[in-house]
């Protein structure tokens, strides 16, 4: 029977990869000085590319429930970094950014280009192709 490598396992890599990466744009995060972590910032992106969205979808999007997401926006709210407004249901917010919520999303996008560019720099350019193409069909495969 081969032995069970538990290191080269995809869950154990593909999760403390993802520790790793939390980790170091948490502190590019912190030495730009605006308190925010990686899981907010998340959600600011998706509200920033749609423009405006509501909790249901972020919920989905970032595949958490919808507790979660009201949490986390709860937390963007109190730091003035999102707007939330009814929408057509009474129980269903619909999430946008706020003028300070737009300048964050700029300025972390280039701080969170900056380290997947630097973990990624071990790649060539179809290496890493490859690699978004593969995570995205296991992403699919699992969802």
């Amino acid at each position: 029977m081969e032995k069970y490598v538990f290191t080269d396992s995809v869950g154990y890599l593909t999760t403390t990869i993802s520790r790793i990466l939390k980790q170091k744009l948490q502190a590019r995060f912190n030495k730009i000085g605006v308190n925010i972590t990686p899981e907010q910032w998340r959600l600011l992106v998706l509200i920033a590319n749609e423009e405006e969205m509501n909790q249901s979808r972020l919920a989905e999007l970032q595949h958490k429930d919808r507790a979660a997401i009201k949490r986390l926006i709860d937390h963007l709210e109190a730091k003035k970094l999102v707007c939330r407004k009814s929408g057509l249901d009474s129980r269903a917010y619909i999430i946008s950014l706020s003028q300070e919520g737009k300048k964050v999303v700029q300025i972390f996008t280039n701080a969170s280009k900056e380290t997947v560019n630097e973990a990624l720099s071990c790649f060539t350019y179809d290496e890493k192709k490859t690699l978004n193409l593969l995570l995205n069909k296991l992403l699919k495969n699992i969802s």
